[in-house]
């Protein structure tokens, strides 16, 4: 076992929205082919991911420079993450018996964005499947089989996208569930992300999104 997982697996009995299962393969080192910088650093840019989207397609996040977007982090067995892609209505994905009593995204953005509503052209939301059901890397098939659950088109600017190996780590790990918003300049400027997320979903990362929109 690795001297990390003992952490993790307390940090995730103290968190009612996350699985409970350690990672079986995640590796404490990043694999060769993973991003120079990960996680991603508060007020850095981001790292430029090359991930298979749930279309087949390779997706470079860089593409997307010039929008605001929005990452979620996303361990497919974790029911606050199915929860925010909308399992109280679309039922979860995969036989999860809870949806972590959470709202969708798309409901919480006009609420708690201040009436910017979404889909939006200006935002791009990205899904960042980073544990499939077995607690394994994530493939091309799982990007599809989540996306076309959860209704997300990428001719919404709604992508799905397998992190595979490279993102199957400790760091990634502790990432789940939550959010990240990258400026238009690709900088990371808000994270709610794990079980100690600096910023506060609610309060904080959306009702940042007007403001963000307006920046050139």
């Amino acid at each position: 076992m690795h001297a990390w997982v003992p952490l993790l697996v307390t940090l995730a009995l103290t968190s009612a929205g996350c699985d409970r299962r350690e990672p079986a393969e995640a590796r404490a080192e990043a694999p060769a082919d993973a991003p120079s910088v990960w996680p991603p650093r508060l007020g850095e840019p981001y790292p430029d991911l090359h991930l298979v989207d749930q279309t087949g397609r390779m997706t470079t996040l860089s593409s997307f420079k010039g929008r605001v977007i929005l990452v979620e982090m996303i361990g497919m067995t974790c029911p606050a993450c199915q929860g925010f892609s909308g399992a109280k209505r679309l039922g979860t994905f995969g036989g999860v018996g809870s949806d972590g009593g959470l709202p969708a995204i798309d409901e919480l953005i006009p609420e708690y964005a201040r009436g910017v509503t979404f889909p939006n052209d200006d935002i791009v939301f990205v899904q960042l499947l980073l544990f499939n059901m077995q607690m394994e890397p994530p493939t091309a098939e799982d990007a599809r089989a989540w996306a076309a659950h959860f209704h997300r088109d990428a001719a919404k600017h709604q992508y799905v996208l397998a992190g595979g190996p490279a993102l199957h780590t400790q760091a990634s790990y502790v990432l789940v569930p939550g959010f990240q918003i990258i400026d238009r300049q690709f900088v990371l400027r808000w994270d709610a992300t794990g079980h100690a997320p600096r910023h506060n979903l609610y309060r904080e990362l959306l009702p940042a999104l007007p403001s963000l929109l307006k920046e050139g």
